[in-house]
């Protein structure tokens, strides 16, 4: 077995959170104006229509129309606009 499968079963089996023990992105969106993503590594581009985020799971991609980064800080960023897409690539 790998490191990994032996964490995710400690993990489960302690019931910590995958997100914190894995270092998982967490991704709370809020209706189609808000997302905030957590545990992400750094930021790849930005513009109003596209923001994509390094993740240890690969790059997230937020699409959308007047995209704003309303709070950025080493754990978490925080994007407002009109939501329109978020791929995993």
């Amino acid at each position: 077995m790998s490191k990994e499968g032996v964490t995710r079963k400690i993990t489960a089996g302690l019931g910590l959170p995958k997100e914190v023990a894995l270092n998982l992105p967490l991704i709370s969106i809020y209706g189609h104006e808000e997302i905030n993503i957590e545990n992400y590594k750094g930021m790849v581009e930005y513009s109003e229509e596209k923001i994509r985020l390094s993740t240890t799971i690969g790059i997230i991609c937020i699409k959308g129309r007047k995209l704003v980064v309303k709070q950025i800080t080493s754990e978490s960023v925080s994007v407002k606009g009109v939501l329109t897409a978020v791929e995993f690539l």
